[in-house]
C-alpha cells in the first residue's frame, strides 16, 4: 500500500531529533531544570554562551520588565550578573525601546558596539559578550523575549543561525510563558530599579579603605579612570594607585575580575523554594 505524499518534506531523523529536543524543554517547564535544559537545547542548534528570558508587563507605565531566568556556560556568574541587571538597569535600557509588540516572532541582532557604553562595560565585558540575538513576540497578550549571547570565542551569529533561533522561538517563547505562569518571575521590575546594588557597596567597604572602595565602585558602574579622577578631584594617576592597592587586597588583576568577584560575593542567590 502506498502512502500519501507528505505535506511537509522533512527527513524522519530531523523530525525525531527536533521533537525530542523541544519535548525535553516542554517537560522541564515549571521546574528548576527549565533554563538548563533550554540552554542545552538551544546550544545544540546554535552554539552560544548564555541565554536570558524576560517579559514586559502589559500596560505598565513606566515600562516594567520582569526576569524569568538565565543560564549559560558560567551559571553562577550569569545568575549574579543578570540579577543586578534586572534589579538596577533593565528598566532604563534603551534596547527595549526598539522592541515593538508583535504577534509574529521578531528578531533583533545586537553587537556590543551598539550597546550604551556603561551597560557594555558592566554586563557585556564581564563575560566577554560581543554579539546578541533577541527574539520576541506577543504570547497570551504579553511580550516575551529570549536573548541568546555569544562571547568572543565564537564569531557573530550568521544569517542561518539567526534564522534557526527565530524558528526555535516559535516554540520556546510560548513555553517560557507557560513556565512563568507556573513558577512566576525571578524578579519583577517593581521590586527596585535605577541604582547599583547597595550590597556591592557594603561588600567593598568591608574589604577596602573608603577611597579604594570608591574607585572600585566607580569601575563597577562603568566609569573611566579620567571620569573617576574628575569626580574625586584627584589626578588619574592617583586613581590608578588606589585601584592597584585595592586589586592587591582583593587578589585580582583586572576590572573584569573585579566585576566577577563583586557579583560572586555581594549578590544573594535567588531562592528556588517555590519550584518543585
Amino acid at each position: 500500500m502506498s502512502s500519501a505524499p507528505p505535506i511537509v518534506d522533512i527527513h524522519l531523523g530531523q523530525l525525531s531529533s527536533t521533537a525530542c529536543a523541544l519535548g525535553a524543554i516542554a517537560d522541564a517547564a515549571g521546574t528548576r531544570q527549565f533554563l538548563p535544559v533550554l540552554f542545552e537545547t538551544i546550544s545544540n542548534f546554535v552554539d552560544c554562551d548564555s541565554l536570558h528570558l524576560d517579559y514586559v508587563q502589559p500596560y505598565s507605565s513606566p515600562r516594567n520588565i520582569c526576569w524569568i531566568g538565565s543560564f549559560g556556560k558560567d551559571p553562577d556568574l550569569i545568575e549574579r550578573t543578570m540579577q543586578l541587571y534586572y534589579q538596577s538597569y533593565a528598566q532604563n535600557d534603551s534596547t527595549f525601546d526598539r522592541i515593538e509588540c508583535e504577534r509574529d516572532v521578531q528578531l533583533m541582532q545586537l553587537s556590543d558596539r551598539q550597546v550604551e557604553s556603561r551597560l557594555r562595560r558592566i554586563f557585556y565585558d564581564v563575560a566577554d559578550i560581543h554579539d546578541e540575538c533577541v527574539t520576541y513576540c506577543l504570547t497570551r497578550g504579553v511580550q516575551f523575549s529570549m536573548s541568546v549571547c555569544r562571547a568572543r570565542r565564537l564569531p557573530p551569529f550568521s544569517l542561518k543561525e539567526l534564522s534557526i533561533l527565530k524558528h526555535l522561538a516559535l516554540i520556546v517563547l510560548p513555553l517560557a510563558a507557560m513556565h512563568e505562569s507556573l513558577v512566576g518571575a525571578k524578579h519583577s521590575g517593581q521590586e527596585g530599579s535605577g541604582t547599583p546594588s547597595d550590597t556591592i557597596t557594603r561588600w567593598l567597604n568591608e574589604k577596602l579603605t573608603p577611597r579604594e572602595a570608591q574607585v572600585c565602585s566607580a569601575f563597577i558602574q562603568g566609569m573611566t579612570t579620567q571620569a573617576i579622577a574628575i569626580s574625586m578631584g584627584v589626578k588619574p594617576s592617583t586613581v590608578e594607585t588606589f585601584a592597584k592597592r585595592a586589586f592587591v587586597k582583593l587578589e585580582i588583576d583586572s576590572r573584569r575580575q573585579l566585576l566577577a568577584l563583586a557579583f560572586n560575593n555581594a549578590l544573594v542567590e535567588p531562592s528556588y523554594s517555590h519550584i518543585n
